[in-house]
């Protein structure tokens, strides 16, 4: 399927890999994309809902291709990958360790305002949990721009390529649209978002741009069954998940649908798009589909002059 842009193209397993055949398809393409992105300096974007599995397919990707990869929170094992440029990690994990602390308080403020709709609280005290909700949700997308920024500024200067979990535009055609549109009622205010679109005009516009995105895709009970399996401090609500949490998971799946027509509308991406539906094609425990994975991203940014 191709757009009057860049191509998008669907992941899709190759059923005649014989077993025999596995170990030299995997490594022969994850030469050839080591080799290309090693040269030619190149940003791929992984973008999808919560628990879609970005961060998966940033460590897989970076570690089988030597790409650098920088990830969205310091968890342990989300540690960023940069070669030779450790000047950068102590600005990054402060960016991180900030989206993450101010993460925590903008779940807290959503399950807040929950708890007073649903007990029928007075009109002061519904008032007041809805300004922190306001405050809280302009604040994480302050805190996630500001790291955006700053590993989109750090890009250019870094030897190879670079794989990120996230991107700005997916702060704002998804999350944003969900916080303003589809809540019961705005979490995010039409003044916060007109804030958001300033920042993103003045201070993301010069900033280099993706050569590849890549959006992962999946039904939402997968997606929450994953959250659930992977115990993140800050997604954790006792024996279930935060009913904020799982209301936002919900919402965004329908937004990334129309994330990347949005994208064109927009102006801000006409490159290729790799679509990974990961109810379909787990390319985490299966090596089949990490090739059809690996083997997409090679048909949309290698020249076929370069693996010829």
């Amino acid at each position: 399927m191709s757009t009057a842009a860049g191509p998008i193209l669907q992941v899709e397993e190759d059923p005649g890999i014989r077993r025999h055949e596995i170990a030299s398809r995997l490594t022969n393409v994850e030469r050839r994309l080591l080799t290309y992105l090693s040269r030619n300096q190149t940003l791929i974007a992984c973008v999808g809902n919560i628990g879609a599995g970005k961060s998966s397919l940033v460590k897989l990707l970076a570690y089988s291709t030597g790409m650098n990869a920088l990830f969205e929170l310091p968890d342990e094992g989300f540690e960023d990958h940069v070669h030779n440029n450790n000047s950068l990690y102590p600005l990054l994990a402060t960016a991180k360790h900030s989206a993450k602390r101010t993460l925590g308080r903008y779940y807290g403020a959503i399950n807040e305002f929950i708890t007073v709709q649903q007990a029928g609280g007075d009109a002061a005290e519904l008032a007041s949990a809805r300004k922190h909700l306001h405050q809280a949700a302009l604040d994480i997308q302050h805190a996630y721009l500001d790291l955006r920024k700053m590993q989109l500024q750090a890009m250019p200067h870094l030897q190879s390529s670079t794989c990120i979990d996230g991107s700005p535009l997916a702060d704002r055609y998804a999350f944003c649209e969900v916080l303003h549109r589809d809540m019961d009622e705005p979490y995010l205010t039409a003044e916060s978002l007109q804030v958001i679109d300033q920042r993103l005009a003045e201070e993301f516009r010069p900033l280099v741009r993706p050569g590849l995105l890549v959006i992962l895709k999946s039904p939402v009970e997968n997606l929450l069954r994953n959250i659930s399996d992977r115990q993140r401090d800050e997604e954790r609500g006792g024996d279930d998940l935060p009913e904020g949490l799982v209301r936002l998971v919900r919402a965004l799946n329908p937004r990334y649908d129309n994330f990347v027509p949005n994208l064109r509308a927009s102006d801000w991406y006409d490159g290729p798009v790799l679509e990974i539906d990961v109810s379909r094609i787990d390319f985490v425990s299966n090596v089949r589909h990490l090739i059809a994975v690996y083997e997409g991203i090679e048909r949309l940014l290698v020249p076929k002059e370069f693996r010829g």
